[in-house]
């Protein structure tokens, strides 16, 4: 009997914990790739640095169940499951994230050590996190495993920082890559 409590309140915090992620409030949405939405979720100055966050919605969470009810109804399936089970993977170099603001672009910040202050992050790519020996193993290759939305992983969460924008801007555009800019207004 315990044992069974002890699970039932082990999936109502996992949903509960999964609600307040989906919950966070959107400042900004564009497409992604492979159909995925991507949500600008925050923009925050704080200490002479800009945060910003981006959620990365699989195109299956993104259908309702009255789509997905069509979809069964008159697919017989064959869409329903191109959708499902499609992996986009998502990889690109930091360095190639920027904002731009009187003309300028502002790249991601390093800290002392030269690390990228950002997140998930392989070297210098934005990739599905490893552990320090797979790390070193797949640099030495030349290779860096995708962050992968799919079936099992239908969201993901990525944050970069950045200068804090020049005295007077109030609104800046924040570029990913293959994302269409988004427009972000700021509140210092």
């Amino acid at each position: 009997m315990k044992r069974r409590l002890s699970i039932a309140v082990f999936i109502m915090a996992v949903i509960l914990l999964s609600g307040i992620a989906m919950a966070q409030k959107i400042i900004d949405e564009q497409f992604g790739p492979g159909g995925s939405k991507v949500e600008l979720v925050k923009a925050k100055v704080r200490n002479g640095v800009l945060t910003l966050a981006v959620r990365y919605i699989h195109p299956w969470e993104l259908t309702t169940e009255e789509e997905r009810d069509k979809l069964r109804k008159f697919d017989s399936g064959n869409r329903m499951n191109q959708i499902r089970k499609r992996e986009i993977p998502i990889k690109f170099k930091v360095g190639s994230v920027f904002y731009i603001a009187n003309s300028k672009r502002y790249y991601v910040l390093k800290d002392e050590e030269g690390n990228w202050l950002a997140s998930p992050v392989v070297g210098d790519y934005i990739a599905e996190p490893m552990d320090n020996e797979a790390v070193a193993k797949h640099l030495k290759k030349g290779k860096v495993p995708a962050l992968l939305l799919d079936n099992n992983h239908p969201v993901k969460i990525l944050w970069f920082k950045f200068p804090v924008p020049p005295e007077g801007v109030n609104e800046i555009e924040f570029q990913i890559p293959e994302v269409s800019p988004f427009d972000v207004e700021l509140k210092k």
